[in-house]
């Protein structure tokens, strides 16, 4: 609810940074008033007859929006250089944490030293300062526990290396699964220094390269050898699977090249063409199939679907054959907002008893493309509901 706060209006020592709109494109009949750090960064709507309201939660303006319009510059000068630093990555709720930083001592910190942690908060309450502030006064593990996310300690440590500029939701979507309390995925990345945008990017197209010399090699290797590798990767990944070659995926986590990718596949090439492949006799096996999709999202029932799967999509996914045989592995394709096919690992406990938990191994769009945030969203979204629904 907004506050009435027309009592508020001689309280303030600073001139207030004026946000108009024209009403006609955007049906907002008042003003935004941004008073400066003097004044705590208070917000409000003022209405042209002269009723204010407290503007509770982010409003979404970028800092470098800010800084380009008249007087905007000068406001944001008011606020401590440091702090504004930190929250220049972090994209439409930069301005926001900044407020929150102003209300609040702790959350000040929070922005000083842990800033992704004040973005997770700002980001699960975007419309209510007052419980971001409240969630900031809990330690930072506690906060981290409040929002559903693993807390230890290694999750902290985890935060404390992405260096990502959060312009993109794909980027918080994945952070927010990597940091699942249960499978823990974060731990992935645990002989990682930093981890950036492209670090996640390349996660969301191979995940299975975390962690390998290639996926290292992919983070550091100009743009143009990394469009040469994605495009040769998953014919590497098959000629290996026909060949039989059983160290055949350690083989291509091992190459820190093209070069040597290609030699892989040149060899396997002339390997494949002197030997017959025999498929597996469980090629012919129906597949156990938990989770049975939907008319958007569809189960890819046995080894014929998933070999057409990966001709499709051009990218081999047959090599999880033996994995799904053995309840390993779930392979689905879905076909909106965008085709893409579903990889899906089963969680394994610490003692190392299959658990009847699944999470996202990879989603995959044609050519191993990276998928858009709404598709990432869609896919998240549907294996909550099945989590749900057991």
């Amino acid at each position: 609810m907004p506050v009435c706060c027309t009592k508020y209006k001689n309280e303030h020592i600073s001139t207030p940074l004026i946000l108009s709109f024209d009403e006609t494109l955007t049906f907002f009949p008042f003003v935004l008033e941004f008073y400066d750090w003097r004044d705590g960064l208070a917000m409000y709507r003022a209405y042209p007859d002269g009723h204010r309201e407290l503007l509770e939660g982010s409003c979404s303006f970028y800092i470098e929006h800010i800084e380009s319009l008249a007087g905007g510059k000068a406001w944001i000068d008011s606020i401590p250089t440091q702090l504004v630093d930190k929250a220049r990555a972090y994209a439409d709720l930069g301005v926001y944490m900044l407020k929150i930083a102003a209300m609040s001592d702790r959350a000040r910190h929070l922005l000083s030293q842990r800033p992704i942690l004040l973005y997770l908060v700002c980001e699960r309450y975007p419309l209510d300062h007052e419980q971001v502030v409240s969630l900031c006064e809990l330690g930072q593990r506690q906060i981290l526990a409040h929002l559903g996310l693993a807390s230890c300690r290694s999750a902290l440590r985890f935060i404390d290396r992405i260096q990502s500029d959060f312009s993109t939701r794909s980027v918080v979507i994945v952070i927010h699964r990597l940091l699942d309390p249960q499978t823990k995925p974060f731990t992935l990345f645990r002989h990682y220094q930093a981890i950036t945008t492209l670090t996640l990017q390349v996660y969301l197209q191979w995940p299975t390269l975390t962690g390998t010399k290639l996926g290292f090699y992919l983070i550091s290797a100009s743009q143009r050898e990394r469009l040469q590798i994605n495009q040769i990767l998953s014919d590497v990944f098959q000629l290996g699977y026909r060949v039989l070659d059983v160290d055949s995926v350690r083989r291509i986590h091992a190459a820190t090249s093209y070069d040597e990718l290609k030699k892989l596949h040149d060899r396997w090439l002339i390997a494949q063409r002197t030997a017959k492949f025999v498929p597996d006799p469980s090629c012919n096996k129906a597949y156990d199939i938990p989770f049975a999709g939907n008319s958007n999202i569809v189960p890819i029932r046995n080894y014929q679907q998933l070999e057409s799967e990966g001709i499709e999509q051009n990218h081999y996914v047959a090599i999880y054959h033996q994995r799904i045989i053995k309840g390993e592995y779930l392979v689905y394709k879905m076909h909106m907002p965008e085709r893409v096919t579903i990889g899906l690992k089963r969680h394994y406990l610490a003692n190392g008893r299959a658990s009847d938990i699944y999470t996202v191994d990879q989603i995959q769009a044609r050519n191993n493309r990276m998928p858009s945030y709404e598709t990432l969203e869609t896919v998240y979204s549907w294996l909550d509901s099945v989590k749900m629904a057991r």
